[in-house]
């Protein structure tokens, strides 16, 4: 019952998952079956792709380049590596602590419903949703007539880094107290399991074995395969998953291993305005996206000056990140998108922490007084705005730090960092978005996540599933330029900040004339599916 629960409840984010993550797919090895269908075209492919060994931080190590399947193995490599893990924490992390934090969890137990049933119940569904993605590519790799021992073995093992994080993620969840710092300590493990996987690929050490993305490559499906990988992540997915019951089982509910940090006994002044309390909200999520996006961009900066040589001899490198120009800006300008979505990534999530004040009953007392809806909503819109404005900052000034170190021209600094920032009024059209669809609609939020993966998928995948252009230029990204490769232009950069502006007044409008809190629709104890897990 408590399965079916988490299943009913998160519905919507499993089917867009599970549906998204396959369509994507599919769409990935039909493209490259179209490519790369002769053995002539293959043999090209292998030795492009084996020179450029500083790209393996990206994409992973190729393995089985002799067929398409490890074509599309690294080809899909960078994606999986983190869309498998964020499936796992977010499905995750919304029916274990979330549940908790709205109260639902409480009322299940007040039943007859066990202390680590919820938590097993959460990572039994996540694991379920994973496991119908890996069927689902095993039915596209068999489709284009790969040998289905390789595709089983592919499929199962990018389930098994999903499952990896789903249990990483149950873990978080009996430690920390906050859904919020779950996720975030759940996204620092990936780009620690992403930066050690990709420095252990390009130097050849132990390193990438300390990643479960490491182990998920080191399956090696479509060259000596091997099993023992996948085996070796089930089993930390397993302890895992142990430890995260056994602490539920002690801990008291609403409570973690580590107990949230007391604030201090009186508000500062700034805490007392509407403006000065968005800011304390999100600041720690702007630090922590900082952190995250100057990570990335210290790694990849490194490399700038290896690929910049490698491209030079490698026209197949130069289509990858630079479709087909041979500047030496082309590698920056495919890793700047990167930074991009992780501001982009931010704000989005931004939107959703916003909008977790209204269902928590937090926002009805501060309404009640005399703040009005339109002074709190746009608030928090500025507080967003200007954190992914530093994470852009942050994270371009990183690269451009990175980069002048390993090039020794200082000059790269101050151009990165504008070149980074000149993505923002990209930025806040996704960001407009979301908070246009939480101001009319809570219930629709997820669409703004839809859109995130969108812009995502043309950013990274656009050349690989050969897109047409009309399609790209929906992005909003599409519409800057390729800096520092090209000039920003100005009149797509005014576009996108009065669509920003629109989307942010749409937003203020549908706010001020819904009812607060909106419960159409919600999950509630009316439910007859609740009523029976309670024994009503």
């Amino acid at each position: 019952m408590t399965i079916a629960l988490g299943r009913r409840g998160n519905r919507r984010q499993i089917v867009c998952w599970v549906v998204g993550l396959a369509a994507v797919f599919a769409g990935t090895v039909w493209s490259l079956d179209s490519l790369y269908g002769t053995p002539a075209e293959l043999a090209g492919y292998r030795e492009a792709t084996e020179s450029g060994t500083a790209l393996f931080a990206i994409n992973g190590k190729p393995y089985g380049l002799e067929n398409l399947g490890g074509v599309i193995a690294y080809e899909f490599g960078f994606l999986s590596a983190l869309a498998f893990p964020l499936m796992g924490i977010h499905l995750v992390t919304r029916m274990t602590r979330r549940e908790e934090e709205s109260g639902r969890t409480e009322l299940l137990r007040a039943g007859s419903i066990g202390r680590v049933v919820g938590v097993a119940a959460a990572v039994v569904a996540a694991g379920v949703a994973l496991g119908v993605v890996a069927v689902a590519m095993i039915a596209v790799l068999v489709g284009v007539g790969l040998d289905w021992h390789a595709a089983v073995l592919y499929s199962v093992s990018s389930a098994a880094l999903g499952w990896c994080f789903a249990a990483i993620a149950a873990l978080s969840a009996q430690v920390v107290a906050a859904a919020r710092s779950v996720t975030a300590l759940c996204l620092g493990i990936l780009v620690a399991a992403f930066l050690a996987r990709g420095i252990g690929d390009v130097r050849g050490n132990g390193l990438v074995w300390l990643s479960p993305i490491g182990w998920a490559e080191q399956a090696r499906p479509f060259g000596a395969a091997r099993w023992w990988p996948v085996l070796l992540a089930l089993a930390f997915a397993v302890a895992l998953v142990g430890a995260a019951c056994a602490i539920a089982g002690r801990r008291d509910l609403g409570a973690g291993v580590f107990a949230a940090r007391r604030g201090p006994a009186a508000a500062t002044p700034m805490l007392l305005r509407p403006m000065g309390f968005a800011i304390r909200k999100h600041r720690g999520n702007v630090i922590v996206w900082s952190v995250i996006g100057a990570l990335v961009a210290s790694s990849f900066g490194a490399l700038a000056d290896a690929i910049r040589t490698v491209m030079e001899d490698n026209s197949s490198l130069r289509d990858v990140l630079g479709g087909g120009s041979a500047d030496p800006d082309a590698y920056l300008s495919f890793v700047v998108v990167q930074l991009v979505l992780i501001a982009a990534g931010f704000a989005v999530q931004g939107v959703g922490r916003t909008a977790e004040e209204e269902p928590g009953d937090r926002l009805e007392p501060v309404l009640s007084g005399a703040m009005s809806r339109w002074r709190w909503l746009l608030a928090e819109a500025v507080a967003v705005g200007g954190g992914a404005a530093i994470v852009l900052a942050v994270s371009g000034l990183a690269l451009g730090v990175s980069d002048a170190l390993a090039v020794g021209d200082s000059s790269a600094i101050p151009r990165l960092t504008f070149a980074t920032l000149a993505y923002l009024p990209g930025v806040l059209v996704l960001f407009g978005i979301a908070l246009a669809l939480y101001g009319i609609r809570p219930q629709w939020l997820g669409v703004g996540w839809g859109a995130f993966v969108f812009v995502a998928v043309i950013a990274t995948l656009a050349d690989t599933l050969r897109l047409p252009e009309w399609s790209r230029q929906l992005s909003p990204l599409e519409w800057v330029g390729r800096t520092p490769l090209e000039p920003a232009d100005l009149w797509s950069l005014a576009l996108a900040l009065a669509l920003a502006i629109g989307s942010t007044a749409a937003a203020v409008r549908g706010f001020t004339h819904r009812d607060i809190p909106m419960r159409s629709g919600s999950f509630s104890i009316t439910k007859p599916h609740l009523r029976r897990a309670l024994g009503q």
